[in-house]
């Protein structure tokens, strides 16, 4: 049986405005073009992971003004019958200012995508199997009914919890109970500042990489990435007695394989990964708002693609090695590496083909 991926997803409709510099407090500032576009950070990654090859369910909820968005993400190749239609509610909208430099600013609206209950999720989840994985953010409600019934079902977890939510710790959410956090360097800290006792003092090249360790001792999780924006990422990886010593990791990708990359270190029983950017040239980079969400979902669906070569692994803490992480983010690495050349949302995701063409090629 293969894994599937059931998707908890924020589904959008990105109004993106083109400016000169990100507007100031006070100022008022002319546009230069206009673009109308499907996203939402959960239905970014959905077509991410669908387009890396993965079976990706949506879970969701929209309205009426959002069906042609539903009918991108099932163009996509995403299963989309567990996406609602709401007869009172507008579809999630977001508002996106992207820079001569292609940085981005972003105000949402969340609409539908606050609609999203227990229910669904429980509806959802009885269809699923064993070993599934599940993905979400922090863009819906619902996260933690969903995180809760993902885990009796026996399902794996990945949370990318963007937003940060300022009391995620002290409301209980259900950090502990997934398998991977996939977090950027300022969620880290703003989770992390939730925790009595975890240091912030390290010097800069290790900071981000301490404050991981120690909100992944605290959690007790299988892994934490940290994506760095242009530096790149950096992932740690729980290492047990089951996995240390690995079998290697074969890849239709082109891509090497190795018992732990030259990336990564071990320290006791985690593994620290480092990853750079992909060779994009400065000068090709045209909007980043998709980026991170292009790598979560390729991440989540390279993973998906390991464990379905070794199913007899899926269900233990063995199932995620660090060899697996580190190939998972290098062709996530790839990935978005193509999303930044280009404009929008959905239009910016890359097909599989693409990634490993750029992988093998280094050039776009």
């Amino acid at each position: 049986m293969q894994l599937k991926i059931y998707s908890l997803a924020s589904i959008n409709i990105d109004e993106v405005y083109h400016v000169p510099h990100i507007v100031k407090p006070g100022e008022t500032l002319s546009s230069t073009q206009r673009q109308e576009n499907a996203g939402g950070k959960g239905a970014n990654a959905s077509v991410a992971a669908a387009r890396a090859g993965a079976k990706v369910h949506i879970v969701g909820k929209i309205g009426h003004d959002g069906l042609w968005v539903r009918d991108l993400l099932s163009s996509s190749g995403a299963n989309t019958d567990l996406i609602s239609v709401l007869d009172d509610t507008a579809t999630g909208r977001a508002i996106i200012q992207v820079d001569a430099h292609g940085e981005n600013s972003i105000v949402l609206f969340p609409g539908a995508n606050y609609k999203v209950s227990k229910d669904d999720a429980c509806r959802a989840f009885s269809q699923c199997s064993a070993g599934d994985w599940l993905l979400l953010t922090n863009e819906t409600t619902g996260v933690a009914d969903a995180i809760a019934q993902a885990r009796a079902c026996g399902m794996q977890i990945l949370w990318n919890p963007a937003p940060m939510i300022a009391d995620m710790v002290s409301s209980k959410q259900p950090v502990d109970m997934v398998d991977i956090l996939v977090l950027n360097e300022t969620e880290l800290i703003a989770l992390a500042r939730q925790y009595d006792g975890i240091g912030m003092t390290e010097g800069a090249d290790e900071k981000y990489t301490s404050i991981a360790r120690q909100v992944l001792d605290r959690l007790g999780i299988r892994a934490i990435i940290v994506t760095l924006g242009s530096d790149g990422s950096v992932g740690l990886v729980r290492r047990t007695r089951v996995n240390s010593h690995e079998v290697l990791v074969s890849s239709d990708s082109g891509s090497s394989s190795q018992s732990v990359a030259s990336s990564a270190k071990s320290d006791d029983d985690i593994v620290v990964i480092r990853m750079g950017c992909a060779p994009v040239k400065k000068e090709l980079i045209k909007d980043t708002t998709a980026a991170g969400d292009t790598w979560v979902g390729y991440f989540t669906a390279e993973l998906v693609r390991l464990q379905n070569a070794s199913p007899e692994s899926v269900g233990s803490l063995a199932s995620v090695t660090p060899t697996m992480v580190e190939h998972a983010m290098t062709f996530a690495t790839f990935a978005s590496g193509i999303a930044v050349t280009r404009l929008g949302a959905f239009p910016s995701i890359p097909e599989r083909h693409e990634v490993e063409a750029f992988f093998s090629s280094k050039k776009i």
